[in-house]
């Protein structure tokens, strides 16, 4: 019988998605060259609705979320990231920093530390959740970046980057050829 551990399900999805993320911003970057574009005052700050955070907003919230679960699954002290990004050079920086986070992550220490009580958060400001680490990784940290990583994707799709679907779910199964 085959089992996923915690690091299986964890590490590889949000490595993945921050790949993928990486990717739909270079090809955010290639669209504004192709069409006069200023990429650095168009895109960091879009949005799709106004009462709705923007594309850097976005990028940071999935890295945050990366780095917390790092935190939960070594149990590791990391410093937070300073949330000072404006261009997409600046996103690009904070993605590779966020994917040598998840390279700190061994399968011993995560899954060793899945039955642990994970820390405490608000979701949406409700009342405070505790959740072991396993749990916390299914039920608030992969749909937490996810619901980030598609809402940057359609933030870029909006502004008219000709992403498609191919561009978000390709790296996930290991498409030949990705970049």
């Amino acid at each position: 019988m085959s089992t996923f551990s915690t690091y299986d399900i964890a590490v590889p999805v949000l490595t993945r998605g921050l790949q993928t993320f990486d990717h739909i911003l270079h090809k955010a970057e290639a669209h504004a060259r192709a069409n006069g574009i200023d990429a650095d005052s168009v895109y960091p700050s879009a949005r799709l609705v106004v009462d709705q955070n923007p594309l850097v907003f976005q990028v940071q919230n999935a890295t945050k979320t990366v780095r917390n679960y790092v935190i939960h699954l070594t149990g590791e002290d990391i410093a937070p990231f300073e949330d000072n990004e404006k261009t997409i050079a600046d996103l690009h920086t904070r993605i590779k920093a966020g994917l040598a986070l998840l390279k700190r992550v061994t399968p011993d220490v995560a899954n060793g530390r899945a039955e642990s009580q994970s820390a405490t958060f608000n979701p949406s400001g409700s009342h405070p959740v505790t959740l072991k680490v396993k749990d916390a990784v299914l039920l608030q940290a992969l749909p937490n970046f996810l619901f980030h990583l598609t809402t940057g994707y359609s933030i870029l799709r909006a502004q008219g980057v000709p992403v498609g679907k191919a561009d978000f779910i390709s790296n996930f199964v290991g498409v030949p050829g990705f970049e």
